[in-house]
């Protein structure tokens, strides 16, 4: 039990305080471009393309954080790797789209039936968020998606808005 404890705060004393090495793998990381990584998911398939990102945290962070803003790129980078991702990268890549959705509502909505579900992407994309967090998510994703969206996504819409706007503390709680 000491050797589990002990070994715990040198993790977190590690973790704290940044080795040039993880500032290497950092800015590495920051090179990373959607075309790169489509062009190996073309050339190699999506599953070694997906356990090289997976392997390296600090890249499949970036990728996740790339896949968050929408770029038309970078959510195709997450509709080829999701066909390969299971357990912890499936939910990495689902809560990324899912956090694009407030703001590109429609390239979200086509990743749906495309590589994504409704249930993957129209969620609220967080565990254990703090106070606040949550809500101001659910509530701008409510508006994207009450906004002016083609006609062909309207099904798709409305199934998303329901999910979207189940309260996050049910009754009582």
């Amino acid at each position: 039990m000491l050797k589990r404890a002990l070994a715990l705060a040198l993790l977190v004393e590690a973790a704290a305080v940044p080795s040039v090495s993880t500032e290497r793998r950092h800015a590495e990381a920051s090179g990373l471009a959607a075309g790169d990584i489509l062009r190996e998911i073309a050339s190699e398939g999506p599953g070694p393309v997906l356990r090289r990102l997976w392997d390296n945290p600090t890249r499949f962070d970036h990728v996740c954080d790339k896949i968050e803003s929408g770029d038309p790129s970078w959510l195709e980078v997450a509709r080829r790797l999701r066909s390969s991702s299971d357990a912890g990268a499936s939910l990495s890549l689902n809560y990324a789209v899912a956090r694009a959705l407030p703001l590109v509502p429609e390239r979200a909505l086509r990743l749906i039936n495309n590589g994504f579900t409704v249930d993957d992407i129209c969620t609220s994309p967080f565990i254990e968020p703090k106070p606040g967090v949550a809500e101001r998510y659910q509530r701008r994703a409510s508006a994207a998606l009450r906004g002016s969206l083609p006609s062909d996504l309207e099904l798709v819409r409305k199934e998303c808005l329901k999910r979207v706007e189940v309260p996050l503390h049910p009754a009582g709680q």
